[in-house]
C-alpha cells in the first residue's frame, strides 16, 4: 500500500511538471542573443591607407605586349568600400606573334626599294605582283602602328568577400576578394618612331584634304595631270597617339602576411576608343581617309602582382556595443 502511494505521488509530480507552462525557461536568455555573428572581428581595411608597388603585364594587346611597373594608393572608408588610384608605366615592349608575322617574309608586302633602278621616288613602291593585295605596304603599317605607354585610373572599390584561408592544414591567414570600377586613362605613342608613310617619305603630295575637287589629291603638288600615288590614295595613314579616356573595371585578391602587409593579385581592364594600327578600316569612303569612324573600343587588360602595405600598421577590431547601464 505504501509503495502504491509513493508511485502515485511521483506520477502526479511528473504530470504537473509536463503540463505547467515552462515559465522558468522562458525567462532565461541565450548568452549569444542579440550579439553579432562575429565578435571582435579583425577589420583589416576600415579607415586605413594601402600602398601597393607592383609589376604587371598586358594580356590583351594584339601587336605589342607590355611590361609595367607602377603603384596603387587606396583608402577604405569601411571594411567593405573605399577608393583607389592606380598608375602603371610601360617599360618593356615585346612584339606579339601577330606583329612578328606581319613583319616577316611573306607577311605584309615590302615594296620595291627606293634605291632600286627604275624607282625614282623617295619611298618604296608596290611590286606589280602585289597590286591585287589589299594590305598596305609594310612601311605604311609601321608608320601608323601605336603602342600603349602608360595606364592610370581612379576607381571605387567594393570588398564583399573576406575570411580566413588555410594552407597545408597548418598555416592560416586572412584574405579578401574585391571588385572595382571607375574612370581610366591610357596613353599611346608610335611603336616605330622613325618610320614614315609613303606620303611622308615623298613629301611633295597634296594630301591635306581628301575632299578637294580640283583633282590634286595624292598627286604632285600643283600638277593635276601627274600620276596618282597608289599607296597614298588607297592606304592613308594617321597614327592615333595621345591620351584616351575610357571605363576602368576589374577585381583582385589580398592574401595577408600580417595585419600591415598582404600579397595582391589584380586584373584590370582600361578600355580605350582608338585606332591602334592608324589605318583606314571603312569601305564607304572614296577616296579612303583615316578619321574618327575608324576608331573602335579596345580592351587594355593588365595583370599585376604586388605587395600592399597598410597604415596605420595595426588593424582595429570591432567592439560589441552594449546598452546603457541601468542606475
Amino acid at each position: 500500500m505504501h509503495r502504491i502511494r509513493t508511485l502515485t505521488v511521483l506520477a502526479a509530480t511528473l504530470a504537473a511538471v509536463m503540463l505547467l507552462p515552462d515559465t522558468a525557461q522562458a525567462k532565461r536568455k541565450s548568452p549569444l542573443e542579440g550579439k553579432p555573428v562575429v565578435v571582435r572581428k579583425l577589420e583589416l581595411r576600415k579607415l586605413r591607407v594601402g600602398i601597393t608597388p607592383f609589376v604587371g603585364m598586358s594580356i590583351s594587346q594584339p601587336f605589342v605586349h607590355k611590361g609595367y611597373v607602377g603603384g596603387k594608393l587606396h583608402f577604405d572608408f569601411t571594411d567593405w568600400i573605399g577608393i583607389r588610384g592606380m598608375f602603371a608605366m610601360g617599360i618593356i615592349n615585346k612584339d606579339a606573334k601577330l606583329l612578328r608575322g606581319l613583319n616577316a617574309e611573306g607577311g605584309l608586302p615590302v615594296g620595291i626599294d627606293p634605291m632600286t633602278p627604275g624607282n625614282n621616288t623617295l619611298a618604296p613602291v608596290r611590286s606589280p605582283n602585289d597590286f591585287n593585295n589589299p594590305a598596305p605596304l609594310q612601311q605604311d603599317f609601321k608608320a601608323g602602328l601605336t603602342r600603349n605607354q602608360f595606364l592610370a585610373s581612379l576607381d571605387v572599390v567594393f570588398t564583399p568577400f573576406s575570411g580566413k584561408l588555410g594552407l597545408f592544414s597548418g598555416i592560416f591567414t586572412e584574405y579578401d576578394l574585391y571588385l572595382f570600377g571607375g574612370l581610366g586613362l591610357s596613353n599611346w605613342q608610335k611603336h616605330y618612331k622613325d618610320s614614315k608613310s609613303t606620303t611622308e617619305a615623298l613629301g611633295n603630295l597634296n594630301v591635306t584634304d581628301a575632299s578637294k575637287k580640283d583633282g590634286t589629291y595624292c598627286r604632285t603638288s600643283g600638277d593635276p595631270t601627274s600620276e596618282v600615288n597608289r599607296e597614298c590614295f588607297l592606304h592613308p595613314v594617321k597614327a592615333d597617339t595621345g591620351i584616351k579616356v575610357g571605363p576602368s573595371f576589374g577585381g583582385g585578391i589580398h592574401i595577408f602576411l600580417a595585419d600591415f602587409a598582404a600579397i595582391n593579385v589584380d586584373v584590370q581592364d582600361i578600355m580605350s576608343l582608338n585606332n591602334i594600327a592608324g589605318l583606314n578600316s571603312t569601305t564607304t569612303e572614296v577616296p579612303p581617309t583615316v578619321d574618327k569612324s575608324d576608331r573602335n573600343w579596345n580592351h587594355n587588360v593588365m595583370m599585376s602582382l604586388g605587395v600592399t602595405f597598410y597604415f596605420p600598421p595595426k588593424a582595429k577590431r570591432s567592439e560589441l556595443k552594449t546598452g546603457a547601464k541601468k542606475k
